[in-house]
């Protein structure tokens, strides 16, 4: 059998991706998704609840329903408690799971669940055949790529290969391990420190950052997500777009309520913050020029490996002569085709979406224009028969 849609990915992306499609009219029958994990967003629980994370960081109308007011509208049939907090609204992220999931099985996704990883993807006459690592095989008349970059947890040299280190996000995590210090700069690292703090009342914990506090309220300014920004953006020359996406890009930072909670910890003498550069660990102890610090165990929180390029799939997808890049981004339309028939999302959308490619609202945009490309793709089938 030949599928018309198949989505390579099950997180926040892939879901919303595959919810638009589904409202849009595909049937169920025609629409695979692929991923490793036992259900679809496995992953973003498993590393949200790693950290604690209480509340996403962005507004309410950002989740991976296509209508924007969908999740307030189902907090208030579901009686939540405090759904969201602050002046953005930012919703409490069991909620948002809830959500998410209730559409899931409205529109029956998990049946479109195929547990296992795409490894490999080649053109066969006009689809495509996707090989699983079970070596399976699956065609489709159309790919999304839909994979996401939270994959590779990076670990700084420095730590690499030392006793009672771990990465948060490592998938073998010992749970066991008792650590009081945080190493990473920005929200991830804010929220295990609050955890830690609270689950242990009698806990000093240390955060080591590499730089001082980046407070703001989103990953990027809001005006990215209009057309204020946006029109000038898709006017610049592609070259030019990579650089404003890392300019605007607020990487390592946090909310302000999160950087009052931190600083709240330091005055009470509970959270002790290190501006200086970690250089080594050495008998246990932590080496930052003249600081010798003993350590009980460290928690990683240094983000990912951005190792999407160098995957199986994408490898392939570069041997096709119709697939371009500019500075190692995929060029696409404005529907976010790569090459004939193959869309994406996320970083791989970089170039066409600009600084929120990579989060929530990112997804709602991909599936927005993927969502086009389908209505088109099944208009023009009709008029043809």
């Amino acid at each position: 059998m030949t599928y018309e849609w198949v989505i390579i990915g099950g997180g926040v992306h892939a879901t919303t991706i595959a919810l638009q499609l589904r409202q849009l009219g595909l049937p169920v029958e025609q629409l695979r998704m692929i991923d490793p994990h036992p259900h679809l967003l496995d992953q973003f629980d498993r590393q949200t609840a790693r950290i604690g994370m209480p509340y996403l960081r962005s507004p309410l109308v950002h989740h991976c329903h296509p209508e924007p007011f969908n999740l307030k509208k189902f907090a208030k049939q579901q009686g939540y408690t405090q759904p969201m907090i602050g002046p953005y609204q930012r919703p409490r992220l069991d909620m948002f799971f809830d959500h998410t999931r209730h559409w899931i099985r409205h529109y029956g996704l998990e049946t479109c669940h195929i547990c296992q990883k795409a490894v490999h993807l080649c053109r066969c006459c006009e689809d495509w055949e996707i090989t699983l690592d079970n070596q399976q095989q699956i065609r489709t008349q159309h790919v999304v790529l839909a994979m996401g970059t939270h994959h590779t947890p990076f670990i700084p040299p420095a730590f690499q290969d030392q006793p009672h280190v771990q990465h948060i996000h490592s998938l073998d995590l010992d749970t066991s391990m008792q650590g009081s210090h945080v190493v990473g700069s920005g929200i991830s690292a804010g929220h295990l420190v609050i955890k830690l703090l609270t689950e242990s009342p009698d806990k000093t914990v240390h955060l080591w950052m590499k730089k001082p506090f980046d407070v703001h309220h989103f990953d990027a300014d809001p005006a990215w997500l209009g057309p204020k920004n946006m029109k000038p953006f898709e006017a610049m020359p592609l070259a030019e777009r990579i650089h404003v996406n890392k300019k605007e890009r607020h990487k390592g930072s946090m909310p302000r309520d999160m950087y009052m909670t931190l600083k709240n910890y330091e005055k009470a003498g509970r959270l002790i913050v290190h501006h200086t550069p970690i250089e080594r660990l050495e008998d246990h102890c932590i080496v930052s020029g003249e600081t010798r610090v003993a350590y009980d165990g460290i928690y990683l929180a240094t983000g990912f490996v951005l190792d999407v390029m160098t995957q199986p799939l994408i490898q392939d997808i570069l041997r096709l002569p119709e697939a371009q890049l500019v500075a190692g981004y995929p060029k696409t339309t404005t529907q976010l085709e790569w090459v004939p028939r193959l869309y994406v999302s996320g970083m791989l959308a970089d170039l066409a979406l600009g600084p929120f490619a990579r989060n929530i609202m990112g997804g709602r945009q991909a599936a927005l224009r993927i969502g086009q490309a389908y209505t088109e793709s099944t208009t023009a089938y009709q008029n043809a028969v």
